[in-house]
């Protein structure tokens, strides 16, 4: 895991090497172990190598304050967090023996080992034992269409001296995430949004159409549109090709295809072949050359990793065991430490667990969202922030259930689909499900709503796969409505209505959302985040299984329940509740005065005075908030982090 950035004046002109290492520097956090820089003159090919501060002695370049002799139109720089080979080899800007092509890269190739041998067996030599010389390989002898051979998440450029060729790529589900900002006279890459801010002064101005849309829907992906104008975001899943000055548009190399899959995967035994792929997605997110631990919150997902991986682990070493990462809230509804000291103590992991509290929240917030590059739509980020911490000093890589949810139906936005779909199809079968789903979910939301409340708000969450949120002025309800409607329509042709929707969380409506947060709350301790359910094979896997087998009634995840029974206990197989990453926001708003008099600073003296808001409605979510009537926690973290972004980029 890595952070990586660069720039190409495609009209030649001269790049200034301190802005090179300063957007480097905002990206300390993702690589404090190394840092390196390429410059070349694409127009004669003379190239340097130099190091920062944090370059090891024994790499040997001189610092980057040293004349380099030429004038310098490209450069790619990397701040490393060392992974997979430890030793000097894993240096980068990374180079082939003959000098021709040259790679800064984030992320990990988990089958590297087995591509390697492949590409050895076709003629290739290797000097290093990392995962990045891999990619050079393989570009060179399948050239673009090595991407399709990559188990992995990663995004990388790969500059080819020969075709003067920057190529830009992400792994199938932006796991690892890279942005650019391109024009007629240069484009700029960066793992991270701020890292952009050096190479292009004055470029990055937030987008208000865009931060309307996250106000009203409370969603912050549209790839290839960022909160910011003009920078956009690679999607998943494609690649960029700059050649000869001249920049192409994004062009895709992967997607689910469901004939694909059903000619690949065994359907016959779905619950066989479901865990055979999940304990190969585990076995390869093993490798490391630091220690690995879990994440752990006593759900279904993320005791299935700790329980396979804790058995790999056993195979090589009997004695071992997982460290593992939780939060426990001593909170009614919210409490799961009972779980995770179960599975803790089934599988023998080295248990670590933190209970956030409010103290201080509005300041780790602030700092939160700095590193986040966006507002945030949940809460769940401030519980994961604490999580990472905590990993921090004690392993350097986290393998998180990440992914599970939108494979296999884990949210109540699924279970209603569904039942929408079963509805339609056989109205008698859908009838008794329907009312077992309705009582299930009822005692579920039963403290926080009335029954007329109750009814209403599920109602409108069937019809617009939301809770309705604050008021906006029109001005900024406008522009949202615009925003949104800009969504092009997701489809999976051969899917049935559940797949269908899941198809679109994975691809646009959750997942990229998600390992957006996770990503910034990891990389904010250097931590590498490994999601083993986002395998590219489970996945395309998993949206071929019809989805009568993944919701019966409202028990979701049915086939997946049914493939772990024995592989985890049964009191976490047969868990119904599911709290993510909870955090009692809404309840300490209540019983600490301080965070509520800092909240209430910020809505009434920050937001409503930019004018995104009307006065009464953020008045009545207050007074209700407060009065206990109903919780608008999440709506409140909504607001509160856009005007905490907004204050940081007027101050960038």
């Amino acid at each position: 895991m890595c952070g990586i950035t660069g720039i190409w004046r495609l009209d030649g002109g001269r790049i200034d090497p301190v802005c090179v290492e300063q957007a480097a520097g905002l990206m300390r956090h993702r690589g404090p172990d190394d840092e390196g820089y390429w410059l070349v003159e694409t127009s004669s090919g003379r190239w340097a190598l130099r190091g920062g501060a944090d370059t090891p002695p024994e790499i040997g370049h001189d610092p980057l304050s040293r004349p380099l002799g030429f004038s310098p139109d490209l450069a790619l720089a990397h701040r490393r967090l060392a992974i997979i080979d430890l030793s000097p080899g894993g240096h980068e800007p990374l180079t082939t023996v003959e000098g021709d092509l040259w790679l800064t890269f984030n992320g990990e190739i988990y089958n590297y080992l087995e591509l390697r041998d492949e590409l050895k067996a076709l003629g290739c030599a290797f000097h290093t034992d990392g995962d990045g010389e891999v990619i050079l390989q393989a570009y060179r002898t399948w050239g673009l269409a090595c991407l399709e051979r990559f188990i992995g998440m990663f995004a990388f450029a790969l500059y080819d001296l020969r075709r003067r060729r920057l190529w830009l790529a992400r792994d199938r589900f932006g796991i690892k995430p890279l942005y650019y900002v391109c024009d007629r006279r240069q484009i700029a890459f960066a793992s991270e949004i701020k890292a952009l801010r050096p190479l292009l002064p004055g470029a990055l101005q937030p987008d208000l159409s865009q931060l309307a849309w996250f106000l009203h829907y409370g969603r912050v992906y549209n790839a290839p549109r960022t909160f910011f104008e003009g920078v956009r975001e690679l999607p998943g899943g494609h690649s960029l090709i700059i050649e000869d000055g001249v920049v192409g548009e994004p062009a895709a190399y992967w997607d689910i295809d469901l004939g694909r899959a059903r000619a690949t995967y065994d359907y016959a035994n779905p619950e066989a072949e479901l865990l055979r792929l999940l304990r190969d997605a585990v076995r390869l997110r093993l490798r490391s050359d630091v220690p690995v631990g879990t994440c752990l919150s006593g759900g279904l997902d993320s005791s299935a990793i700790v329980a396979i991986a804790t058995g790999q682990l056993r195979e090589t070493d009997p004695a071992g065991r997982m460290n593992s990462f939780s939060t426990i809230y001593p909170v009614k509804g919210m409490d799961e430490g009972r779980y995770i000291r179960l599975v803790g103590d089934q599988y023998g992991t080295q248990g670590h667990t933190v209970t956030p509290d409010a103290d201080r929240y509005l300041e780790r917030l602030e700092r939160i969202t700095w590193h986040q590059d966006i507002p945030t739509g949940t809460t769940g980020v401030y519980s994961q922030n604490f999580v990472m911490g905590l990993a921090h000093g004690v392993v350097t890589v986290l393998l998180d259930g990440q992914g599970a949810d939108e494979l296999f139906g884990g949210y109540l936005s699924y279970v209603v689909a569904h039942l929408h779909d079963l509805l339609r199809r056989n109205p008698l079968r859908a009838l008794p499900q329907g009312a077992h789903f309705a009582a299930q979910v009822w005692s579920r939301f039963q403290p926080w709503f009335t029954a007329r409340e109750f009814a209403s708000r599920v109602a409108g969450y069937a019809r617009h796969g939301r809770f309705s949120g604050a008021a906006l002025t029109p001005d900024l309800a406008a522009l949202a409505h615009v925003r949104q409607a800009e969504d092009p329509p997701l489809v999976l042709p051969g899917a049935d209505s559940l797949n269908s929707l899941l198809y679109r969380a994975l691809r646009r409506d959750s997942i990229p959302a998600l390992l957006h947060y996770e990503d910034r709350n990891s990389m904010a301790y250097s931590i590498e985040a490994r999601v083993p359910f986002l395998d590219h094979r489970l996945a395309e896997f998993a949206l071929g299984i019809p989805g009568d087998l993944k919701i019966n009634g409202a028990v979701n995840k049915v086939i997946l329940r049914r493939a772990l029974r024995g592989v985890v206990p049964d009191s976490v197989v047969d868990r119904r509740d599911k709290l993510g990453y909870p955090t009692p926001f809404g309840q300490w708003l209540k019983t600490d005065a301080r965070l509520r008099e800092g909240v209430r600073a910020i809505l009434f003296d920050g937001v409503l005075p930019r004018g995104w808001v009307e006065r009464a409605g953020v008045e009545a979510i207050w007074e209700r908030q407060l009065s206990g009537v109903s919780d608008s926690s999440a709506l409140l973290h909504r607001l509160i982090t856009a005007e905490m972004w907004t204050r940081q980029q007027a101050s960038a």
